[in-house]
């Protein structure tokens, strides 16, 4: 039981850095590196779980609103269980996977830093973006582009 603890340690913050990579439009720079970390298994075998990250990373992109996020949970937890089959296969053959898993995966090595925020905008054709670090007031009506303020606060 607690080898399959350990793989599961392992492949729980992997997964979750993967996920939060492909978020950001990162899949295809990490593609060939993880399809490297997965040669253990074959090349077709490689392939295969690579096809089925390219299939859930194209749901997610073409996913909005509640529809992302439970597309982004779906990936999470499909990449938890690859790749903790994959670990629990290969890790006794190679004990230097966790070090390639942790090294491959940005995030995954440093939980204590502090990354950057991220600015997405999703299904906003012909629309303004806003990137504020406090409250944005956007008195009675919204937030107008070039149009005096309605409530008088200017």
């Amino acid at each position: 039981m607690s080898a399959e603890l350990d793989v599961m340690a392992l492949a729980a913050p992997a997964a979750s850095a993967l996920t939060a990579e492909v978020v950001r439009g990162g899949w295809e720079s990490l593609r060939g590196v993880l399809g490297r970390f997965l040669r253990h298994d074959g090349e077709a075998a490689a392939e295969s779980q690579l096809v089925r990250i390219d299939e859930a990373e194209e749901t997610l992109v073409g996913a909005a609103g509640a529809e992302h996020e439970a597309a982004r949970r779906q990936m999470e937890r499909r990449l938890r269980v690859q790749l903790a089959a994959y670990l629990d296969r290969n890790l006794d053959g190679h004990p230097d996977l966790e070090s390639e898993l942790a090294a491959l995966l940005p995030g995954v090595e440093d939980e204590g830093a502090v990354r950057a925020p991220v600015l997405r905008a999703d299904n906003n054709e012909g629309s303004q973006i806003i990137q504020a670090s406090g409250n944005v007031d956007g008195g009675s009506g919204g937030i107008n582009f070039g149009v005096p303020p309605r409530n008088g606060r200017a």
